[in-house]
């Protein structure tokens, strides 16, 4: 080796001496001019002394040119190269390696007969059987817990215990199982290090590039597909969130796929023991340069009267990754519900219209979901307050509601005067059913219009658009209440001044209060036309119904994605054990864990997709479900470029597949020449030399004929 380069015939270099040879013949054939006395012409004598200095010098340069054109003749024959990245694959050196495998149901994408993941299956027992043979190897997966410790071992060891890769949910990005891979191989001592990544590069998985890794030799294998042509239900829902039987609803699937495609799209409504009880028929998802659609389908008479139901949407047509192409929403028919409206001798008007709001079918509906009936043990308590009630009528009240009732109150204006005058203790007890204390001198004037104090919320959902009209529904008096500061209480309507005015200010006209596990809803007026349109308007009734029902979340039903736990309260389901049968059918027992001081069921083993049956142990009917679904977020396929993620360096390989990575190492095994600038220089001086040898003329001596004129030679 000689500056920094190697040589393939080094042998060649024996020649170098050889350069001397120009210096030689210099040397042998050198002779001395005689010295021969002219006439005293001084000035020729002069001449001629300087055209031979500058001959010598003429002389010198082309001997050097000669000696340097031969060296650099013979160095280029001997073809120096420069070894890059010596080793990749040469063995009898200690190697660790690090391989961390992409597992996310992305993977499952397939390309001709395989599916990404059996690809990186593939590639692993190439590397095992061929550069890492001799290696202590870790295998990384991405769905693995990162605080489960990784240890190395033999190859033996792995293959001995190896089972085919299987898609595996991903809570955490890829990127951060290459920290932990990396923190292994920085506390390792060996020659080599290697960390090898295999993954298709979703954009989901690297959030931000890979670390810059100096000590370790990086391949990164690149499964994803130039173009992927795959389309997969993202979600599937009920609007609104909490369906009424008989009341219209629609189901909303939202697919994701390329921009440019379309694909027909099939729902089914199914009892969760398979049976079909409807079927709709098949709509066009049509993609727009987003690459997302959604399908809404109608129900104009609502949901079947099933107390649980599985909407199936489904994909028709081929398409490169199956498992996206099914999705499912398990929804709860609320049980009907027992309403007990109190009212008063003589009646209010205002009853006549919440029992028609309640029961607009007058109990001629046995489907209707709210069963209007006397006192018992009712679901829902709707009161209307002239007066305020006493302390024990409000604690009992409470004790409804945090047993999971309802309660629906509407404040008689005018009822505000008298709250001072009430004692602290009655004072105490009616303020933990309301939003916040009544202000009795508030000024009020003009008329109030009404609209949404927050946005999203699902009492309302569906009902703040212009076309529904809620900003038609109007108030001339109301209780005015507190600004709210409790965060248990949730403003869902507002009552703002029709016409500004300063001075005045926004009001509640509907909120919601948490009462242990149920609800108080609390209207600041009566449905009297005298204080406001309400009872008329046409939003009165799905409120007040859907007010009455318990919300979708307080059901008996969870969707969540495999992975994530199935939690259920524990008061509401007796405290004791429950039996959970999984999709496969194996049994398990959940045991309530308290936490704050309260009792919840928590079952995590949900690594199977399908339908979880909760119920008391030795069988029965399911006293609740849980719906377990395949990840949505990876139906997406969005990819990020290898250069964007991946770090570039020397000892940085980016391949799509072992052969590939075999091709590129042997290249880079192989020696690079480095013999192209010397055989330009080479070049260069025999330019030189032609230079210089065709210039001879400029150095030859002055004639003494061209310094005598014609007319003087002749005289002479």
């Amino acid at each position: 080796m000689f500056f920094g380069l190697d040589f393939l015939f080094g042998s060649m270099l024996w020649a170098l001496p050889l350069a001397g040879l120009p210096l030689l013949l210099h040397l042998l054939f050198r002779r001395k001019a005689p010295v021969v006395l002219f006439s005293t012409l001084r000035f020729i004598r002069s001449s001629l002394q300087h055209t031979a200095a500058r001959r010598r010098i003429q002389r010198w340069l082309l001997l050097a040119c000669r000696i340097l054109l031969l060296l650099l003749l013979i160095w280029a024959v001997a073809q120096p190269v420069k070894i890059i990245a010596s080793g990749w694959l040469e063995g009898g050196r200690s190697r660790v390696a690090a391989v961390v495998v992409d597992t996310s149901y992305s993977m499952l994408l397939r390309q001709g007969e395989l599916s990404l993941l059996e690809r990186a299956d593939g590639i692993i027992a190439d590397l095992l059987n061929g550069p890492l043979r001799d290696a202590q190897v870790a295998i990384l997966r991405g769905g693995d817990d990162p605080s489960h410790p990784v240890q190395l071992q033999s190859v033996s060891a792995v293959q001995s215990t190896w089972s085919a890769l299987r898609p595996q949910p991903s809570p955490r990005p890829l990127v951060q199982r290459l920290a932990s891979a990396t923190e292994l191989l920085s506390g390792q001592r060996s020659d080599q290090k290697w960390l090898v990544v295999i993954t298709d590069l979703q954009g989901r998985e690297f959030p931000q590039a890979m670390p810059q890794i100096s000590d370790a030799r990086v391949i990164v294998f690149d499964l994803h597909p130039e173009q992927a042509r795959s389309i997969g239900i993202t979600s599937v829902r009920v609007e609104p969130e909490q369906p009424i039987p008989g009341v219209g609803s629609d189901v909303v699937v939202e697919v994701a796929g390329r921009s440019g495609d379309a694909r027909a799209v099939t729902l089914a409504l199914r009892g969760i023991d398979g049976r079909v009880i409807d079927e709709k028929s098949p709509l066009m998802a049509a993609f727009d340069s987003t690459g997302r659609v959604q399908v809404r389908f109608p129900l104009p008479r609502g949901l079947p009267a099933e107390r649980w139901l599985l909407l199936a949407a489904g994909l028709q047509g081929d398409d490169a990754m199956e498992w996206d192409n099914q999705r499912t929403q398990l929804v709860q028919t609320p049980p009907q519900q027992k309403v007990r409206l109190v009212t008063s001798t003589p009646p209010l008007p205002s009853h006549r219209f919440i029992r028609l709001a309640l029961d607009p079918m007058e109990g001629r509906e046995p489907s209707w979901p709210l069963k209007l009936g006397e006192a018992g043990k009712e679901d829902v308590r709707v009161m209307t307050w002239t007066d305020w009630p006493d302390a024990a009528q409000a604690a009992e009240l409470a004790a409804l509601a945090a047993g999971g009732g309802r309660l629906i109150i509407f404040l008689q204006p005018g009822i505000e005067q008298s709250w001072s005058s009430l004692p602290r203790s009655r004072r105490d007890a009616i303020a933990a059913l309301l939003p916040a204390e009544p202000v009795p001198d508030e000024v009020l004037r003009g008329m109030y219009r009404a609209g949404p104090a927050v946005q999203g919320d699902p009492l309302v959902e569906g009902f703040i658009d212009e076309a529904m009209g809620l900003s038609s529904m109007v108030a001339r008096r109301f209780v005015p209440l507190a600004a709210v500061s409790d965060p248990r209480v949730t403003t869902i309507l507002k009552l703002s001044p029709a016409t500004p005015t300063p001075g005045l200010r926004t009001h509640g006209l509907l909120y919601r209060r948490a009462v242990g596990l149920g609800k108080a809803y609390v209207f600041s007026t009566l449905p009297e036309l005298r204080y406001t349109n309400l009872a008329t308007h046409p939003l009165f009734l799905p409120i007040m119904v859907r007010m009455a029902l318990p919300s979708a979340q307080a059901g008996d039903v969870q969707n969540v994605e495999v992975g994530q736990p199935l939690v259920l309260p524990g008061d509401r389901y007796g405290g004791g054990q429950l039996e959970v049968q999984a999709p496969g059918g194996e049994l398990y027992l959940c045991e309530p864990a308290r936490n704050d001081g309260m009792a919840k069921y928590v079952f995590a083993a949900t690594d199977a997709p399908g339908l979880y049956r909760f119920r008391k142990p030795g069988g029965g009917e399911a006293m609740a479900l849980g719906n377990v679904q395949l990840p949505a977020a990876e139906s997406d396929l969005a990819y990020r470029p290898a250069h964007t993620v991946v770090p570039p360096g020397p000892n940085v390989l980016v391949v799509r597949s072992y052969e590939d990575l075999v091709t590129r190492m042997a290249q880079i095994d192989q020696p690079l020449p480095r013999w192209s600038p010397f055989l330009a220089v080479v070049l260069l001086l025999i330019c030189v030399e032609a230079l210089l040898g065709s210039m001879s003329h400029l150095w030859k001596p002055i004639s003494l004929r061209a310094l005598v004129s014609p007319s003087e030679a002749g005289a002479a």
